[in-house]
């Protein structure tokens, strides 16, 4: 395999030591740190900014396909902005080979303190381009995408990988899947995250917890565990479980934002961090898409809303018709100060490649038969969408909504 070697440019701040963290957090009260999971469109810099505030101690960027983040400025811009508090952060990339993954964590390397590889995704599209699960049918690649990607970064700076179990039958699945894990670890990932079903298996269909027990007592690496989690009491049976190092939150953390504060006992999205969203989205300003700060909210706050709002809501399309919506119904608006307060965005710069060996994806190519629309609304929230529109009551925890299935992710 070609790889190629970049020189790094100087980190924009100072990395965090993740291994740190786990260490950290396992000597906390609830004994496991606290993780929102890469989703595509969703976990962009604001929503980590107010993930933060309700105890996720690390967090992931969206998903971004690997080649077109070596090729396209475009892709770089919408999928990935930072600044110096966004911390510890680490970015997911779907990368098919070595070179891929190992070029793009290179570029990244000065803005987040991690990467991970994706071989979680079990889109179909995913699978028959061979991003996502589709690694997973060889194992051997993902351990030279590890080995080279940890041959050309710093030892103390953060690699790992996202996965699924392997299929096969109950045993063999665990057994398999455990060998992966190991040879990982002997590669040099920092840490490991295990989604507790096969590819082939829908979210309805439960966890295997026996299988992620024995995978975290087979591995001296950190083990994030990852399925299920609605809230606070789910996370911490799933540590108690499993013993994990740290716990997973998707579709979760997306209807309530603040899951992971053990503090407060409300189920569903408080108010007040409907607030802080609302001063976010200010403060952002033209940084953050309309769609991305609307369709937060209609995850936060569907479920108290009755059929005719969120019919009236789901229609929006312009922030200030959300902004009259939430003072006029419910009495939030963006406080004075936010008006004046606008964040700081590090600007990122990337080293240009002086040559390339991957086969350069064309801007206007589509990905799974359609182009990238950075304003389009995705599969999951039109899914979602509809059955807000059409429930006269509405819980937005919803299991047959598939999060990590339901994504398209195509860059150009």
């Amino acid at each position: 395999m070609n790889t190629l070697n970049i020189e790094l440019l100087p980190q924009q701040r100072q990395h965090a030591n993740i291994l740190n963290i786990f260490e950290d957090e396992k000597a906390s009260s609830h004994g496991f740190v606290r993780v929102s999971a890469p989703m595509v469109r969703y976990s962009k810099l604001e929503f980590r900014r107010l993930i933060r505030q309700y105890g996720v101690k690390l967090a992931f960027t969206p998903m971004v396909i690997a080649d077109s983040f070596i090729h396209s400025q475009k892709a770089r811009d919408n999928e990935f902005t930072t600044c110096l508090e966004d911390i510890p952060v680490v970015a997911q990339f779907a990368a098919r080979d070595a070179y891929e993954f190992s070029v793009a964590a290179q570029l990244i390397y000065p803005y987040v303190d991690g990467v991970d590889l994706n071989c979680g995704c079990p889109q179909s599209w995913a699978i028959s381009k061979g991003y996502g699960c589709g690694l997973l049918r060889h194992p051997e690649l993902v351990r030279d995408i590890i080995q080279t990607t940890r041959r050309v970064l710093p030892q103390s700076f953060s690699i790992s990988v996202k996965l699924r179990l392997l299929n096969g039958a109950p045993e063999e699945s665990i057994r398999s899947t455990i060998e992966l894990a190991r040879q990982l670890e002997k590669c040099g990932a920092t840490f490991l995250t295990i989604h507790g079903r096969t590819m082939w298996q829908k979210t309805s269909d439960p966890l295997n917890i026996t299988a992620m027990t024995e995978i975290k007592k087979s591995i001296q690496v950190p083990l994030i565990v990852n399925g299920n989690i609605r809230s606070w009491q789910d996370a911490k049976e799933l540590h108690d479980q499993t013993n994990a190092d740290g716990v997973m939150a998707a579709r979760g953390i997306l209807s309530n934002p603040a899951l992971f504060d053990n503090n407060i006992q409300e189920k569903e999205t408080p108010r007040e961090c409907v607030q802080k969203w609302l001063d976010i989205a200010t403060r952002a300003g033209d940084n953050i898409q309309f769609q991305c700060f609307h369709h937060h909210l209609t995850f936060m706050w569907s479920s108290h809303m009755k059929r005719k709002l969120r019919l009236e809501f789901n229609n929006f399309t312009n922030k200030q018709q959300v902004f009259d919506f939430f003072e006029e119904r419910y009495g939030l608006k963006p406080e004075e100060a936010s008006h004046s307060n606008p964040f700081d965005y590090t600007k990122c710069v990337y080293p240009p490649l002086a040559h390339s060996n991957t086969n350069k994806i064309n801007a206007e190519e589509p990905l799974e038969g359609q182009t990238w629309n950075e304003n389009s609304n995705g599969k999951f929230f039109n899914e979602f969408k509809e059955l807000s529109d059409t429930e006269t009551q509405f819980d937005n925890r919803h299991d047959d909504i598939d999060l990590e299935g339901s994504f398209f992710t195509g860059l150009d």
